[in-house]
């Protein structure tokens, strides 16, 4: 089955529109399209001018998936030379609702847009609690309020997303001025001081072994060609669910990052303006050097 799905001013052909993606009794490619179509109006000011990594499952969930960083394209695409290479951009309705075409469920983008890639204007830190559940997701909540905490000492804003999978992005908007390498170490000196509060529950550690039991506070989305989950991109997980960003009163209400799912309707998005709050990370940097921006508790036990 053939279908097309107007998305701005083009007609998006789909093919296999009616192929389940998430199972048997699942949302169909069809389905997928219009969601990207529907939600362009938010999800567009977000991604725009970043790199896009495709994760594709030709086969959905029954298949296996797997990342396609320079896809073959209609001309009409945008693309941009990387470090990487040459790579593609979402500028339009119409690239999203194409992406779906190639059951990539799920968009990855940089953290810096062009025409000044490699100079960041966002800073993300990932965290993934450890297990699932009610109580699992209410430390990572917990975790999310520090870093929000750790954010504002240093002068810096910040913006909360499910992620659709298990846990919770912060998107802190930063001023493109320092390159991938400095944006890590800043993102790096955050987690620690959010590790340093709750050591016991949470570490910096990046090898498991080391983290015994502890929910990672993963700076690591922060870095050259490194990839963070694009806001309102499906995820590829039964149910459909959508990487959402929320308000901070919202994240007090909700008891699971799969909250949204690729039925999510909204007329406004919490990240709207997020770039006139972009702040200085230079000027972090230069706190944190400084030993200023609030003070890291000595831990109580374990290790950070």
């Amino acid at each position: 089955m053939r279908t097309t799905v107007r998305a701005g001013r083009r007609k998006v052909e789909i093919r296999h529109a009616d192929k389940p993606l998430f199972g048997e009794d699942g949302a169909t490619k069809e389905d997928l399209a219009d969601y990207y179509a529907r939600i362009a109006p938010l999800m567009l000011p977000l991604v725009k001018g970043r790199p896009v990594v495709l994760e594709r499952f030709p086969e959905g969930l029954d298949g296996s998936g797997f990342l396609v960083q320079h896809p073959s394209h209609p001309r009409w695409i945008r693309t941009v030379w990387t470090s990487s290479g040459r790579m593609m951009e979402c500028q339009e309705a119409a690239a999203l609702v194409w992406c779906a075409d190639q059951a990539a469920i799920t968009l990855h983008t940089w953290s810096s847009r062009t025409p000044r890639l490699g100079l960041p204007d966002r800073m993300v830190l990932d965290l993934d609690p450890v297990g699932s559940g009610r109580e699992a997701f209410a430390g990572c909540r917990e975790a999310a309020r520090v870093v929000r905490e750790v954010l504002s000492e240093l002068g810096l804003a910040a913006y909360v997303m499910t992620t659709g999978s298990r846990g919770l992005h912060v998107h802190s908007p930063l001023r493109p001025e320092v390159d991938d390498m400095e944006v890590r170490r800043l993102a790096k000196a955050v987690a620690d001081r959010v590790a340093a509060r709750a050591p016991e529950e949470w570490t910096t550690r990046v090898r498991k072994a080391a983290r015994h039991g502890r929910m990672f506070v993963d700076y690591l989305r922060n870095g050259p060609g490194q990839l963070a989950v694009a806001p309102y991109a499906v995820r590829a997980r039964p149910g459909a669910p959508v990487a959402t960003p929320i308000t901070w009163e919202e994240l007090e209400r909700i008891s699971s990052s799969q909250e949204f799912s690729i039925d999510l309707e909204r007329d406004e998005c919490p990240f709207a303006g997020m770039r006139r709050h972009a702040r200085s990370p230079r000027r972090a940097l230069s706190l944190l050097d400084r030993g200023e921006g609030g003070v890291v508790p000595k831990p109580r036990a374990g290790h950070v």
